[in-house]
């Protein structure tokens, strides 16, 4: 009685154990694929803003299991700020980039994340 006691527990644990593990994958996949979304938002956009400073962001849109967007708001005549969004199996992620036009190029000044909430 007392060994089907323990390998019980035994079995127990490492299910547990191995259920979390599959969880942290699973979170970390979907991690990856936001970060991925945000960032491919973000190069659409200095993309297109460097053929038209006048670019005003990316559409929202379906893309690889998710959606990204982005909007570009101007800080001045050389500045702008791109809020690239993105959501994915009901996560969502948001980045600011700050840019600068600059002779035909643009230069990424900052790139921070927005916390959720």
């Amino acid at each position: 009685m007392i060994v089907m006691v323990l390998v019980a527990s035994a079995v127990a644990l490492l299910a547990t154990h191995y259920g979390v593990r599959a969880r942290l994958g699973s979170q970390e996949a979907r991690r990856i694929q936001l970060v991925a979304l945000t960032d491919g938002a973000v190069a659409e956009s200095i993309a297109k803003l460097s053929d038209s400073g006048s670019f005003q962001g990316v559409t929202k849109r379906d893309f690889a299991g998710g959606t990204l967007a982005s909007e570009i708001v101007s800080i001045s005549s050389s500045r702008r700020a791109i809020l690239a969004t993105a959501t994915y199996r009901g996560w969502t992620r948001e980045v600011r980039v700050q840019v600068r036009l600059h002779m035909g190029s643009i230069e990424i000044e900052s790139w921070e994340t927005i916390p959720p909430g």
